[in-house]
C-alpha cells in the first residue's frame, strides 16, 4: 500500500509540474485585446435578429417594464487605460493590430417599487454589417456595466467593449438587444 501511495503521490507531483509548466510565460503590464487570433468571436446575423425591434438613437431610453436601458456615446480607440481597484498602477488594454475597440456607454435604472434584474451585458451585441460582436473584456472595474438585480430606485451605469476591425467606423455600428422577459421578447437596436 505505501508503494501505491508513493507512486500516486509522484504522479500528482509530475502531472501538477507539467500543468503549470505553460503558465510561466511572461507577464506584461499591456493586453492586446482578446489575445485569440482573429478577435472576439462572431457570426452572422439571423434573419430572426434582421427583423423587429424599437429603432432608437444612441442617446434614447427604451423602457422596459420596471427598467429604463439607455446606450450612448460609441466612440473607437486604439486602447484604453485601466487599473485595478486594489492597486494604482495603470495598465493598457491595446486592441491589437488591425483591430479597435468600440465603447458604448450604458445605463439601467430599475423604476419598480421593488428589486429588479437590470439588463445583462450577455442581452447586448454590437452589430456591423451581417457581423454580430460580443461585448469584449471592459477590464476597467470602474467603468465596466454590470446589470443584474438592483433594489428599487437604483442605477448601474458603465460602459461596454467591443473588439472590432480597424477600418470599422462608429457610423456603421449598431447595438443589438434582445431578452425574453416574463411578458415576451423584447427587442431593441440603437443606431447612429
Amino acid at each position: 500500500m505505501t508503494r501505491r501511495r508513493t507512486f500516486l503521490s509522484g504522479v500528482a507531483a509530475a502531472i501538477s509540474a507539467a500543468g503549470l509548466a505553460g503558465c510561466q510565460g511572461q507577464s506584461t503590464d499591456e493586453d492586446t485585446g482578446d489575445n485569440k487570433a482573429g478577435g472576439q468571436p462572431t457570426k452572422t446575423v439571423s434573419s430572426d435578429m434582421q427583423s423587429g425591434g424599437r429603432q432608437l438613437a444612441f442617446g434614447e431610453t427604451l423602457s422596459l417594464p420596471r427598467a429604463d436601458l439607455t446606450l450612448s456615446n460609441p466612440r473607437t480607440m486604439d486602447s484604453y487605460d485601466w487599473h485595478k481597484l486594489s492597486e494604482d498602477e495603470r495598465r493598457v488594454a491595446r486592441a491589437g493590430e488591425g483591430k479597435q475597440w468600440l465603447k458604448v456607454d450604458i445605463v439601467s435604472a430599475n423604476t419598480a417599487d421593488r428589486v429588479v434584474r437590470l439588463p445583462l451585458t450577455m442581452d447586448l451585441k454590437g452589430v456591423v454589417g451581417q457581423t454580430v460582436y460580443h461585448p469584449g473584456r471592459n477590464k476597467s472595474p470602474q467603468e465596466k456595466y454590470i446589470g443584474g438585480k438592483v433594489p428599487a430606485g437604483e442605477s448601474r451605469e458603465g460602459s461596454m467593449a467591443f473588439l472590432l476591425p480597424a477600418d470599422v467606423s462608429v457610423g456603421e455600428f449598431r447595438a443589438h438587444y434582445t431578452e425574453h422577459r416574463s411578458n415576451g421578447k423584447t427587442e431593441a437596436w440603437w443606431v447612429p
